[in-house]
């Protein structure tokens, strides 16, 4: 059995302890989309965009979000190849409604 990554976890919770933060990826998990530009993510959650950054880099540097630059705009989108991410996607779009 192999050993479990309670670091990561624990990392990876506390990084979507913010309601903001849940938000932003309710909003890219139903998006339609495999990534959101930065501006529609703060348009549409109404946020400042310097706050839907530094929410974004917190998810990112912790492994649920990647980033891409495509002529000069950021997006992110869920990172399903992490599999402390895709566990948490189920619980959060599965276990609690």
């Amino acid at each position: 059995m192999p050993e479990k990554d309670w670091n990561g976890l624990a990392d990876t919770l506390k990084s979507v302890a913010h309601v903001e933060r849940l938000a932003v990826l309710d909003l890219i998990w139903h998006c339609g989309s495999d990534q959101l530009m930065v501006k529609n993510i703060y348009g549409t959650l109404h946020l400042d965009q310097s706050t839907a950054s530094r929410h974004l880099g917190i998810m990112k540097k912790c492994g649920l979000l990647k980033r891409e630059v495509k002529k000069g705009k950021t997006y992110y989108g869920f990172n399903s190849s992490n599999p402390t991410a895709q566990f948490l996607k189920e619980f959060l779009t599965n276990g609690y409604d």
